[in-house]
């Protein structure tokens, strides 16, 4: 005789509970057992027998009074299921952590669990090791302030006492004649003493700069700050012959700090004019436009260029790619800080006696 519909539904709902990874339960309306799946008795380690007829509060006698227990109880009078994210529970040596549902079947009442043991335990790893990750960074932040903090004391300190040794060294050469002997170590001490001071005067530069970071965002008109940085610089470029060509057509403005924007176009451009080729007129070509949504800068002349293979290394401080002109080498850095600084991405590329490019996304 063929099965009826109703038979095959209920072998399938009774195969389903019982065959549960989890542990599945159901309760009468006094909170006892009235069964359990296979899943309960492996994990609280009771046999079936011992659970059947049971009371609740038999097995788990720490839910007496408690907000759960009232809470099982009120799903019975008003059919509205309950759930619970996290619970504990231990048997011997072994814990375990559960969500549990508890909704209406019938006339009685359903709990089921899922076991979220491992997720919870790998939750709680995350946890903590973003802890630690935090503690290292806050830590790192307060060393960097502290690093700051000293080399702008250091620098500060010893820029005044560095300027008197200079000035002290004029005024004993305009004293009068050095011997042929001495002249050749006053003169290096000249030097060396120079060298110091532009040193100072540099990181000074730099710390003033770094500390303007975070400031207000505004409408910038690349043309208007391109026109004060070239009038800023005008000995140079009509000394130099220098043309330069301007497109701000494919984006005329952009959202940035004017004093940064102003500090990137000024290192760029005396840095063109710097390391300009000695057999050509200096070309330098300033365009803009939309990249991804972002805005472009395009920077490119025509002069000495450098080897691609050390890009790498020109935004570092104090370093240099020519060193037949003056330079300490901090303009690249100040703009590469200012760039990475606001989320932005600086790239080069230059072929020796051919050129430079600069693009820089803000």
């Amino acid at each position: 005789m063929k099965k009826c519909v109703a038979e095959i539904n209920n072998e399938l709902k009774s195969a389903f509970f019982e065959n549960a990874h989890s542990p599945f339960v159901i309760l009468d309306d006094q909170m006892n057992f009235v069964d359990v799946n296979h899943a309960s008795v492996t994990t609280m380690g009771i046999s079936k027998e011992n659970f059947i007829g049971k009371n609740l509060l038999d097995v788990f006698p720490y839910l007496k009074d408690t907000d759960r227990y009232d809470s099982y109880k009120n799903v019975l009078n008003t059919g509205i299921p309950v759930a619970y994210d996290e619970l504990a529970f231990a048997n011997g040596d072994l814990h375990y952590k559960w969500t549990c549902r508890a909704f209406k079947v019938g006339a009685y009442l359903g709990i089921s669990t899922l076991d979220i043991t491992n997720l919870s335990d790998t939750i709680d790893k995350l946890k903590n090791a973003q802890n630690s990750l935090e503690s290292v960074n806050n830590n790192l932040i307060k060393s960097n302030r502290e690093l700051e903090e000293f080399s702008y004391v250091a620098a500060h300190d010893l820029r005044a006492p560095l300027t008197n040794l200079k000035s002290l060294f004029s005024m004993f050469l305009k004293a009068g004649p050095v011997s042929d002997e001495v002249a050749p170590i006053v003169d290096s001490m000249q030097k060396v003493t120079k060298v110091m001071c532009d040193k100072i005067t540099a990181l000074n530069k730099v710390i003033a700069m770094k500390s303007t970071f975070n400031g207000i965002r505004e409408d910038v008109v690349f043309a208007e700050v391109v026109g004060k940085v070239k009038a800023v610089l005008s000995d140079d470029i009509i000394k130099s012959r220098t043309i330069i060509k301007e497109d701000f057509s494919g984006c005329s403005v952009v959202k940035y700090s004017p004093i940064h924007m102003e500090s990137i176009i000024q290192n760029l451009m005396s840095n063109s004019l710097k390391y300009r080729h000695p057999k050509r007129k200096p070309i330098i070509k300033i365009t803009t436009k939309e990249v991804n949504g972002k805005v472009q800068l395009t920077f490119k002349d025509n002069g000495l260029g450098f080897d691609q293979s050390v890009s790498n290394k020109i935004f570092g401080l104090f370093k240099r790619m020519h060193t037949h002109v003056e330079g300490l080498g901090v303009g690249l850095y100040i703009i590469h800080s200012i760039v990475t600084e606001s989320g932005g991405k600086i790239e080069v590329e230059s072929q020796v006696n051919k050129g430079t490019e600069f693009k820089i996304q803000f």
